[in-house]
């Protein structure tokens, strides 16, 4: 039941900006589409990179802003965001891109961001108005061999812009903005395992858990103990649960239609998390199921008035992309995986386990996941968990230590620092690899307690 190897797939893939997009008439699009992202009109800024190295990108670290634009997607091992180009290795050939953004009014004293490149050339970025004035140019000519991004940080004084633009920009009143944007509810959501029954938590042969449950050896048919779980998590602040769903007729399925009926009658809402298909037909009878079964049940969670499902990624394993989006039905479909290409025909992407990297290196992955996702208008759902340890299903299982709740509250830092839509708890109850947060013998209700405390923070904007 590991599924620390399988779920950790925390590559950004590259973008690369295609010119040809923009053709009369795109000055009227709206630039304030994107889900949860508060805008007024907004600076119209043209972005043109140069570069005669075989790849570069350009990445501000203290601004949002708008895209006008398409992407597509590329394969290299190195994180781009979307204002970028990528090249063969090794292509000194001169290139020119432009690209349209738009920042809000309300900008920070100093606008900050990062250029980075291969190991030849040199890149230029220029800023212009949209009357092709000159704001600032930049150059990054860096070539380090044992540096693999050559990165130059920069930054320019937002005077700059404002002296340039004056009067001339329009700030909407803000009883127009509800009208221009989708304001996403702040939700968290916990995954949910309604699998256990008394001789399964010795599937291995022997106890196959890492901490034991204050509820002891429970049953997920257990109503009191499916309502208790729910009293607990709604203490915790948390929304819903992402139902595990192992098909028609499985332990979890029968459990679940109980639970739905639970969920109604306490006001707390769930969805499926959809484990596996054999393959497509499997998959097609699966999602005509649950919609028949659960996407009319009264919890069942609604984005912008469609049931939602949530995709693990041992479904991409088996299941194209094409053919995924093509069985969708009338779901909103939460795919897994920060890449471009898992967001084209969904709703929006998440991941299951964070990331093991350093502080600055998540921050800098989950900023371009929001970029790629805001920009394209969708969900952006970030995980938070508390440890993680296999060691009593797996010989070579996989541990990461609790300390004491220090690492769940480093997990919960980044993710309110990546200002996401949804906030997802890995998990509420999956004790075969010991990341629940239910109370537990050792750990009493410390990760309640916490959970309900960054739950606070998150929907009230402290951070």
């Amino acid at each position: 039941m590991s599924r620390y190897n399988i779920s950790r797939s925390t590559q950004c893939y590259l973008y690369l900006f295609i010119l040809a997009v923009f053709g009369h008439g795109i000055g009227e699009s709206n630039p304030c589409q994107a889900n949860s992202i508060k805008c007024d009109s907004g600076y119209e800024v043209k972005i043109i990179l140069e570069t005669t190295s075989d790849w570069a990108d350009l990445t501000f670290t203290n601004l949002d802003f708008h895209y006008l634009g398409e992407t597509v997607q590329t394969t290299n091992q190195v994180w781009l965001g979307i204002l970028s180009v990528k090249k063969e290795p090794y292509d000194s050939t001169f290139t020119r891109t432009e690209f349209r953004i738009f920042p809000p009014v309300n900008l920070p004293p100093e606008i900050k961001f990062s250029v980075r490149k291969g190991r030849i050339g040199l890149t230029k970025i220029f800023f212009l108005t949209p009357d092709e004035e000159t704001l600032a140019v930049f150059i990054n000519k860096k070539n380090k061999p044992n540096d693999p991004t050559n990165q130059e940080d920069f930054s320019w004084n937002r005077e700059m812009l404002q002296k340039a633009y004056g009067s001339k920009i329009e700030i909407l009143p803000n009883t127009h903005q509800d009208e221009l944007i989708t304001q996403t509810e702040r939700l968290v959501l916990a995954f949910y395992f309604p699998w256990y029954y008394p001789e399964n938590w010795f599937w291995t042969g022997k106890l196959s858990i890492a901490h034991q449950p204050v509820f002891g050896l429970y049953s997920s048919s257990d109503e009191n103990i499916l309502r208790a779980h729910i009293n607990m998590a709604k203490k915790a602040g948390i929304d819903g649960f992402i139902c595990s769903w192992w098909g028609r007729n499985s332990v979890t399925d029968q459990n679940l239609l109980k639970f739905a009926r639970i969920c109604a009658e306490n006001d707390f809402r769930f969805t499926i998390y959809l484990e596996e298909a054999k393959g497509v037909d499997d998959l097609r009878e699966a999602i005509h199921y649950l919609d028949s079964t659960y996407s009319q049940q009264i919890a069942f969670l609604k984005f912008e008035g469609k049931p939602v499902i949530f995709i693990f990624n041992r479904i991409l394993e088996t299941i194209p992309l094409d053919s995924l989006r093509a069985v969708k039905s009338g779901f909103s479909m939460i795919n897994y995986g920060y890449g471009v290409s898992n967001l084209l025909g969904f709703e929006g992407f998440h991941e299951f386990i964070p990331p093991k990297e350093t502080f600055p290196t998540i921050k800098r992955f989950y900023r371009l996941a929001r970029e790629i996702a805001h920009n394209k208008g969708k969900i952006f759902a970030v995980p938070v968990m508390p440890g993680y340890d296999d060691r009593f299903v797996n010989t070579h299982g996989t541990f990461i230590d609790r300390k004491n709740g220090e690492y769940y509250k480093k997990n919960w830092d980044a993710a309110l620092l990546s200002k996401p839509d949804w906030i997802l708890i890995t998990t509420f109850n999956e004790w075969f690899e010991g990341t629940e947060i239910e109370p537990s013998k050792e750990y009493g209700n410390l990760y309640i307690r916490l959970t309900a405390s960054y739950t606070k923070k998150f929907k009230r904007n402290l951070w």
